[in-house]
């Protein structure tokens, strides 16, 4: 019954401290959110500067996960370039050690009238802003609360000498703290959570110093789980970005390990409290890393290019075009929007030829781009439809009304395009994945729809742009050709699955491609049909 004693509180207490700052950190985020995204957005090339920003807003949201997460959305999103974000990436590590102190300071006996203050703002105030305040307050407590029942939790360890041996074993063995560290913050994903772990032990003196330390090193290494987590199926400079993460931990904790004993007794002279200690060597050593590292930016991201080889094509997402100061004069403002749509269209129709190339050379270069083109085709869509919203309640003539709503649908269907371009590529990459292979026939007629497909949007594209209808008649006659194909292939490839000449699992990707390709097509007939017919 003692173990379990010990199980559970020890582990209910840490699901607290990860609910409480989960908490903690929405408030924060929900009172910041927005500015913290601007706020990155706006860095500027000089890394001190990112440093700064990452350091506070990091110790604001007491998140270092938020904002690693923010940042490789940022860098996916082609906002910031990876030495930008490398030196935001070295502030967070910095704004992380301010959870450390906080849980290090002896208020946690106050945890219930801190829930109670949180709870009273959160439910009842009126405010949104007070209910924000109150969410952090209650964020507090509950975080206060894991770390007490944590420390009530390990108690009876006390008289466990094998624990104790094994926790001692850390500061003589350095490395095996470290890597225990490193687990079990992989595990949590949480460096905050792990500290307070280790600060909670060091409350009821189960653990020394120096154990405390090599764990401390653990999590910093271990923390980095959750960037790499975030930049899986993220652009190549995003994926550079947690591998900078990575390596600088890395390299931190290495050298800081041949120094550990000179290291262990400078931090003693900070503070006789234990657990202060611990939150001290947390942050110096952190501090230390990030001065270390910024005359090194260079060489991180000349290095984490060779880890991660491969050019990433950069597209402008934000309009061109749309100037919000020409809305009234809405025939210049349609034109511009004009102007727009055709520059979204050109980028959907790169999409089809970079979704079909991926299809036939398996190349994540191609499928990344694609990837990143229909995010930037999402938010011009958003905006050429607010614009166009705001054009329509100015007074336009007949023949501007009809411009309207020519543009109006053309940008919708020219998202859509863009979708099913990226069905495409997710299909190339499920191709890929599964070492699934076409007949040399399949091939040939799958290349010979898509270069009808290609015409059909060509020759949309070119009647919305000059408003030529003779072209908009030819992209209706291809799509009727598009649509026998569509038929003709499906037939054909039954054909060959009763003859056997194709591969059963090989079908389904074959005929969805089939399937997206015809939608293209359909959507081409939508854009150069408005042109006839004037909406």
């Amino acid at each position: 019954m003692v173990i379990l004693d010990i199980i559970f509180s020890t582990l209910g207490g840490l699901a607290l401290f990860l609910f409480g700052l989960q908490i903690l950190s929405g408030g924060f985020k929900k009172i910041t959110g927005q500015k913290l995204q601007r706020i990155l957005e706006k860095l500027t090339s000089n890394p001190w500067k990112g440093v700064a920003f990452g350091a506070s807003i990091t110790a604001i949201i007491q998140s270092s996960s938020i904002t690693m997460v923010t940042l490789i959305g940022l860098v996916n999103a082609g906002l910031l370039n990876l030495k930008q974000a490398i030196g935001v990436m070295l502030g967070a590590e910095i704004g992380t050690t301010v959870t450390a102190q906080i849980v290090a300071f002896k208020i946690g006996a106050y945890y219930l009238p801190v829930i109670a203050v949180g709870f009273g703002f959160y439910f009842f105030a009126r405010s949104q802003r007070l209910k924000h305040i109150g969410q952090i307050v209650l964020g507090f407590g509950i975080l206060f609360l894991g770390m007490y029942l944590m420390k009530n939790g390990v108690k009876p360890l006390r008289d466990n000498e094998a624990f104790i041996n094994l926790l001692k074993s850390f500061g003589q063995n350095p490395l095996g703290g470290v890597v225990a560290g490193a687990i079990f913050t992989g595990i949590i994903q949480s460096s905050s959570a792990s500290i307070g772990v280790v600060i909670a032990l060091a409350s009821e003196n189960l653990i020394g110093l120096p154990s405390a330390i090599a764990l401390m090193l653990g999590a910093n290494i271990g923390t980095c789980v959750t960037g790499l987590i975030a930049s899986v199926k993220a652009s190549i400079p995003a994926r550079r970005t947690s591998i900078a993460q990575l390596i600088t931990n890395i390299l931190g904790v290495s050298i800081l390990l041949v120094f550990i004993r000179p290291f262990t007794l400078l931090i003693m002279q900070t503070s006789a409290n234990l657990p202060r200690q611990i939150a001290n060597a947390h942050s110096v050593f952190n501090i230390a890393v990030t001065l270390m590292m910024m005359p090194l930016i260079g060489f991180l991201v000349w290095l984490t290019t060779k880890i991660v080889p491969g050019k990433m094509p950069t597209i402008d997402r934000n309009a061109q075009f749309l100037d919000p100061r020409i809305l009234n004069s809405p025939s210049l403002a349609l034109a511009q929007a004009k102007k727009e749509t055709i520059r979204m269209a050109k980028i959907v129709k790169e999409m089809l030829i970079e979704s079909f190339e991926a299809l036939k050379n398996s190349s994540n270069d191609f499928i990344l781009s694609v990837k990143e083109k229909e995010e930037a085709t999402d938010e011009l869509h958003e905006a050429l439809d607010k614009y166009l919203e705001k054009v329509a309640e100015k007074e336009i003539s007949h023949q501007e009304r009809e411009l309207l709503a020519i543009l109006t649908h053309a940008v919708t269907d020219i998202e859509r395009i863009g979708d099913h371009a990226n069905n495409l590529a997710e299909i190339a990459q499920d191709k890929k994945k599964r070492r699934l292979n076409f007949s040399k026939q399949a091939q040939q007629d799958l290349e010979l729809m898509a270069q009808k497909v290609s015409e059909a949007l060509s020759m949309a594209i070119e009647a919305l742009e000059e408003n030529k209808k003779s072209a908009a008649k030819i992209a209706l006659k291809i799509e009727k050709e598009v649509n026998f194909l569509d038929d003709r292939l499906q037939r054909k490839h039954m054909a060959r699955l009763e003859q056997g000449n194709c591969r059963p699992e090989s079908g389904p990707l074959y005929l969805n491609i089939v399937s997206n390709l015809e939608r293209i097509s359909d959507h081409a007939e939508n854009i150069a049909g408005s042109v006839i017919m004037g909406f």
